[in-house]
């Protein structure tokens, strides 16, 4: 009786140990992302280790950058994950894993209510795709990737850094317990986390591949192009393209020797805009002039631009860059002009930075003469 006892127990704890234990039991969060895009941040979901197998649910898998495809057959107790001509069939009846070609894998699926948690080794294997496993402020991150990445996982890590934040604050709210008498609604409604921003991006050109670069990641129009006089000259190509609807234009002039002088180059530079693409433009930059330059020129018809932030100096990372246009935006009635530098300077970090203003609810938007005029 003592050793059957003894074996039932033994039984028992060997069940224990083999069942999955979620990542979040010990208090510590896995997001996930798959290439340069984060996901959802919920228990449901969250990837796990059993054992030393890492699972992943078919929601990171199915549908997305890597063209894969999820499909389950509950009556046959099966799961198929297929891309083009290639498909393996996980059989979690009988816990065998084989492809559409013959071979087989040791390895089977963990089913969580409507989820299907896949062992992320064999995906990768299969379906050629690379992970990382990063330590991050907030708790761990999962990244599977293929060979379309844009972002390494540093910057990726940087960028998102305030969508992390803002996630993992949802996260801990929705385990933390409601106390009845604790006015929490109120705080929920609007949560600042959540806060809408338009974001007024001014890039100064320099040099027309780079500005091309820039306009090949901000490829919707939603950002305002400044041009010296000077920059206008060989730019025909570039500036029938803004006009077409790429980016705003708008003329950058030194107003230091007065009001005069700057009208002066705001017509000549106009003059070229109209040879090159049968436009004209009212917006300007004015540096190094004094308010009563600014007010003679507002006066003969242009709109004057007004930087809330500067980004010139091009040391700034990304994620410091949207940290201080929402912080800018959320002080100015939900809106920030923001200018970024040199075409030049801009490209080098212009991705993790549309990266970050995407995390931060940020909206870009390009400047127009109803807005300077409201401003």
């Amino acid at each position: 009786m003592v050793r059957r006892g003894f074996c039932a127990l033994f039984a028992l704890l060997m069940i224990v140990s083999l069942a999955p234990t979620p990542v979040n039991a010990a208090g510590t969060v896995c997001f996930t992302a798959v290439n340069d895009q984060l996901l959802p941040l919920n228990d449901e979901t969250m990837p796990f280790w059993s054992g030393s197998t890492f699972y992943v649910p078919n929601t990171a898998i199915d549908d997305n950058d890597f063209g894969i495809h999820f499909s389950r057959n509950t009556e046959r107790s099966t799961v198929v994950l297929y891309r083009m001509r290639s498909a393996i069939t996980f059989n979690y009846a009988t816990g065998s894993v084989e492809t559409n070609s013959g071979q087989t894998y040791s390895g089977s699926v963990i089913i969580r209510g409507d989820i299907v948690f896949l062992p992320l080794d064999i995906l990768c294997r299969f379906f050629s795709l690379e992970y990382s496993y990063s330590r991050i402020n907030y708790g761990y991150l999962l990244r599977i990737k293929n060979e379309t990445v844009v972002l390494s996982d540093a910057t990726f890590i940087d960028a998102a850094n305030s969508s992390f934040y803002s996630r993992y604050i949802q996260y801990e709210r929705a385990h933390t317990p409601v106390v009845p008498d604790t006015p929490v609604v109120a705080e929920e409604e609007q949560p600042r986390d959540e806060t809408e921003r338009t974001v007024y991006l001014v890039v100064e050109v320099t040099d027309v591949p780079s500005t091309e670069q820039v306009l090949a990641y901000l490829s919707s129009g939603r950002v305002t192009f400044t041009f010296t006089p000077q920059s206008l000259i060989g730019a025909d190509d570039l500036v029938r393209r803004l006009s077409a609807g790429s980016g705003a234009i708008a003329l950058r002039v030194d107003a230091s020797a007065g009001a005069e002088t700057a009208l002066t180059q705001i017509d000549e530079a106009n003059e070229l805009l109209w040879n090159a693409a049968s436009i004209k433009t009212r917006l300007v930059r004015l540096e190094g002039g004094s308010d009563e330059t600014v007010r003679a020129v507002r006066e003969a018809g242009f709109c004057p631009i007004r930087y809330a932030l500067d980004f010139r100096g091009g040391a700034a990372s990304a994620s410091r860059i949207v940290t201080r246009i929402m912080r800018s935006a959320d002080a100015n009635g939900g809106s920030c002009c923001a200018f970024l530098g040199t075409d030049k300077t801009v490209i080098q970090s212009l991705s993790a930075l549309v990266v970050s203003l995407r995390a931060g609810n940020c909206t870009n938007a390009r400047l127009n003469e109803v807005i300077l005029t409201q401003r």
